[in-house]
């Protein structure tokens, strides 16, 4: 138990910079000792533990954890034999590394649905009421999840070895059981799949805009500007996405503040805006599809919110997923420059605004 509060103690100094942190609790209700063939029942028990994500954004999610299993009197499994005697088997501590696969994702970003995986090693003391000695041993785990609000609520089945030594002789035996998880997450729980993230900014934007009874004016004096449009293909590429951002980074939302104030003026009457969204290849087709949408939609708010005057319109919104490259997905500055929105003018005379662009 003491390894276990050290380690628990190590994670948390450290949960400020992560990703996220959880500290989980639950009950295993089915237990099972494996040994030379035969099964032997085991109490159910309580186990409390934590886990901490070094990346939890996108598609799949990584961390380190570690449990403690408790339990139900003396803190240690209990095995029931004997005409039902309780003896106090042995305790475990796994530490493993984890990894979650997520399957169904809500519009707030929470994960409806994931699969969880763990692999590590199990440090395992025999009990006093045990002749021999337990050994430390593998341990792999896998389930189900889901999020809601704060928590987690996971079901998951867990396999452990014990190689047990006496007189001698070393038996591979293992336990095995199934229990719930209940976390409650710490940290940065919110990643750039959430629209949370949109609606943040635009209500600054809002804010600031209320107060702007007019829309956003180019400086007259503007000659030249560094933006990463073409006067001549009437277009500009807007960067800035993580691999599974729905919204451009802060750099990038400046940038189509510039945008949105220059078509203000460069825009002729009648002219349209076409937004296209586009994904590097990490993920699936289908995935990347919906995905290369959610950013056009999300670009195409940003530029009104940020002070597009309502005349002018937008033509198409749409998506182009991993099909479009402009670059190597094999490498990464390549997918960074594939992950973009592409801005198509129609009817626009960028002389009206006074500026040139650099690139």
């Amino acid at each position: 138990m003491k390894k276990l509060v050290a380690l628990l103690a190590v994670v948390a100094s450290i949960s400020a910079a992560a990703a996220e942190f959880q500290i989980k609790g639950g009950y295993n209700f089915m237990n099972n000792y494996i040994t030379d063939g035969y099964g032997l029942d085991l109490k159910g028990g309580w186990v409390a533990g934590a886990e901490y994500l070094f990346d939890n954004q996108g598609e799949f999610e990584w961390g380190l954890g570690a449990e403690y299993k408790f339990g139900q009197t003396s803190g240690k499994l209990q095995a029931t034999e004997n005409g039902g005697e309780k003896f106090g088997l042995m305790s475990q501590v796994p530490i493993y590394a984890t990894g979650k696969v997520n399957l169904v994702t809500s519009e707030s970003g929470k994960d409806r649905l994931y699969v969880i995986g763990r692999a590590g090693y199990s440090i395992n003391t025999a009990g006093k009421e045990v002749a021999g000695d337990y050994k430390d041993g593998f341990y792999v785990a896998g389930g189900l999840g889901t999020e809601v609000g704060p928590f987690v609520l996971e079901a998951l089945y867990e396999r452990t070895q014990t190689p047990y030594e006496y007189a001698g002789s070393r038996i591979n035996d293992y336990t095995e059981s199934v229990g719930a998880r209940v976390g409650v997450r710490l940290g940065n729980t919110v990643n750039d799949r959430s629209p949370k993230v949109v609606v943040q900014q635009v209500t600054v934007e809002k804010e600031v805009i209320k107060y702007v009874d007019r829309p956003v004016q180019v400086p007259q004096v503007l000659t030249s500007i560094d933006l990463n449009c073409k006067a001549a293909q009437k277009m500009c590429i807007i960067n800035g996405f993580k691999v599974d951002g729905k919204v451009p980074n802060e750099t990038e939302q400046k940038d189509l503040k510039t945008i949105a104030g220059i078509l203000n003026t460069a825009v002729v009457d009648g002219g349209t805006i076409n937004v296209i969204g586009h994904t590097d290849s990490t993920g699936s087709d289908a995935y990347n599809q919906k995905l290369s949408v959610e950013r056009a939609n999300n670009v195409a708010r940003l530029l009104r919110e940020y002070g597009l005057k309502n005349t002018v319109k937008f033509g198409t919104i749409t998506g182009k997923g991993e099909s479009q490259p402009i670059s190597d997905n094999n490498t990464e500055v390549g997918r960074y420059q594939n992950r973009r929105v592409e801005l198509f003018f129609d009817k626009v005379d960028f002389t009206k605004a006074n500026v040139k662009f650099i690139n």
